[in-house]
């Protein structure tokens, strides 16, 4: 059976953020020689690198459910597990009403999944479930 990926994934390095990095570089150099006020070109260069140190870090959030393993990220960087090493889910809601997915890897580590507070807990149920994963509701 054919199954599609399925998740949240959002990175820092998308289409938006190149922008914001276009403009930086326009407002430096734009600020530098046009010779205005000394206080433009230090706050032209501080947005730079605002932008610049986002872009490096790349910071995400999210998860995406393949036919055969999961990835997510974490503060650290992305991890992921092959769905062998997945025991079981627990997925609700939380009381801001958000839902809330917590993976149970084989090994005994927890893991929280984030970017999953806007989904429909009924749809990860669904997708895990169809992955052959033990859901705890």
């Amino acid at each position: 059976m054919q199954m599609d990926t399925f998740g949240y994934l959002r990175q820092a390095r998308r289409p938006g953020m190149y922008l914001a990095l276009g403009i930086a570089m326009v407002a430096v150099y734009l600020s530098f020689t046009l010779t205005l006020n000394a206080l433009v070109p230090v706050l032209a260069v501080l947005y730079l690198a605002l932008v610049l140190a986002r872009l490096i870090r790349n910071p995400g959030r999210g998860f995406r459910l393949g036919p055969e393993r999961i990835d997510w990220f974490t503060a650290s960087g992305r991890r992921s597990a092959s769905l062998d090493d997945v025991q079981s889910v627990a997925i609700g809601n939380g009381e801001s009403g958000q839902t809330i997915c917590v993976l149970q890897l084989v090994d005994g580590r927890t893991v929280p999944l984030s970017g999953v507070e806007k989904l429909d807990p009924r749809a990860l149920m669904r997708e895990f479930g169809r992955r052959g994963i033990r859901i705890m509701a």
